[in-house]
């Protein structure tokens, strides 16, 4: 008789039981469960991180922004109070909540100096790093600028055409005011800024017409190749790639082509170049308006006869003719010592070369033939400006309604592609307001 109890079936329950825990099928799944939020948690926290990033750097520059700004010294009706001017930045950006209390903005400084700062508090409230418990991140930014017009000292040339083509278009009109709004800008009036500013104003046409008086001090200077020395107060450059001990450069006398005669009876507002000699120097406001407003279209055009006879005075080898312009009462004597030493600390050169046209004339009998090709003419132009640019002086040039060789010019003689303008009509205020903005923002830095 066979026992049936000797051995037990497996129940159907433990049969499945066994079946499932042997079955491999669908690990994986909780692993991957497992690593996808590790992933959300590290992929969130980067983009939590990018995005406090974008707004760190936003809030950042938008203080930068507004300090510099605020610093500006200059009084000016349409200027607001420093520190409405610092919350306005940040109100246009939406940001103003961040700067809305007590102490968050500073303004101090003397009258010739100005320190602005401003301390921004923000939370940044995260999305992903809650996970992880982390709800928001601080940021506690910073921003100081400081203008001190005590510290630095500019020399600027203006180098501006006055040759026969700037009768046309009342483009010598344009000149006039464009170059009065610099001034007024650069030197604003009731202000003593003592030896802070300088400007020198060389016009030029086919020739540039030195200070009376001051050829004798050039310890190199030949005299004319041929004709007579009664018209030869006129000069002209051996040399063209070098801007430095100017004094003792090779030069010789020229028998001047300044466009008097007949021409004066065609236009009334013709003048001749030789009641136009450069005005080294100026830091009256009201002086250096009245002789802008003298100037008058003239002869040819020499661009690199105008931009190396501005070089002159950035150089400070020519300290003797500065020193007889004041001895002569023709410069302030707070300008003794001028121009300063290249290497002088706190100082900013400038010029600004303006044309409307290019490099001409070339006929065999022209008066104001010079060089035997534009070419060579605009290549000598170049050289001056790269020779500048050496000495680290900033060349803003304008192109005033002038022709494609003329625009290409200017734009090679720029120190940078936004340093040059190629304006037309009143344009030619807007660049020179331009100009002088980004002069004086050289008397301000950033300080945190």
């Amino acid at each position: 008789m066979i026992n049936s109890g000797s051995k037990k079936r497996p129940t159907a329950r433990a049969s499945l039981y066994d079946l499932f825990r042997r079955d491999e099928d669908g690990g994986i799944i909780i692993f991957g469960l497992l690593a996808f939020i590790i992933i959300l948690m590290v992929g969130g926290i980067a983009v939590d991180m990018m995005r406090y990033e974008s707004e760190r750097v936003r809030l950042q520059g938008t203080a930068d922004r507004a300090v510099l700004a605020a610093a500006v010294i200059r009084d000016n009706p349409d200027n607001p109070d420093p520190e409405d001017l610092v919350r306005s930045y940040f109100e246009a950006e939406g940001l103003g909540k961040y700067i809305d209390r007590e102490g968050a903005i500073t303004v101090t400084g003397p009258d010739d100096s100005r320190t602005v700062l401003v301390q921004p508090r923000a939370n940044f409230n995260t999305t992903f790093m809650r996970l992880s418990n982390v709800n928001n991140l601080q940021m506690n930014l910073g921003a100081g600028a400081t203008e001190s017009l005590a510290e630095v000292r500019f020399e600027i040339v203006m180098v501006l055409d006055v040759s026969y083509s700037m009768f046309s278009n009342e483009r010598i009109q344009n000149l006039r005011a464009a170059a009065t709004e610099f001034v007024e800008m650069m030197l604003p009036e009731g202000e003593d800024l003592e030896d802070r500013i300088a400007i020198t104003i060389v016009p030029y046409s086919t020739e540039v017409i030195m200070p009376a008086n001051t050829l004798g001090y050039f310890t190199n200077l030949a005299n004319p190749p041929s004709g007579s020395m009664v018209d030869a107060f006129c000069i002209d450059f051996a040399e063209w790639d070098t801007v430095t001990n100017s004094i003792n450069t090779p030069m010789w006398r020229r028998n001047c082509a300044t466009g008097e005669g007949t021409a004066n009876e065609r236009e009334p507002d013709f003048k001749s170049l030789r009641e136009m000699p450069i005005r080294p120097y100026l830091r009256s406001r009201s002086e250096a308006i009245a002789y802008i407003n003298t100037l008058a279209p003239s002869f040819g055009t020499s661009i690199d006869l105008g931009v190396r006879a501005g070089a002159l005075f950035l150089d400070p080898s020519i300290n003797p003719i500065i020193e007889h312009q004041i001895d002569s009462g023709n410069v302030d004597s707070v300008f003794r010592n001028r121009p300063l030493a290249w290497d002088e600390p706190f100082t900013f050169r400038a010029i600004i070369l303006m044309t409307d046209g290019e490099n001409c004339c070339f006929e065999e009998d022209s008066p104001g033939r010079r060089k035997a090709t534009v070419e060579i003419q605009d290549a000598d132009t170049v050289a001056v400006c790269n020779a500048l640019k050496a000495q680290n002086v900033t060349i803003y040039s304008v192109a005033f309604e002038a022709p494609p060789r003329g625009v290409a010019l200017m734009e090679s003689c720029a120190s940078a592609p936004s340093f040059f303008f190629n304006s037309s009509g009143e344009q030619l205020i807007a660049a020179f307001r331009n100009i002088a903005t980004h002069i004086q923002t050289q008397t301000l830095r950033l300080t945190q």
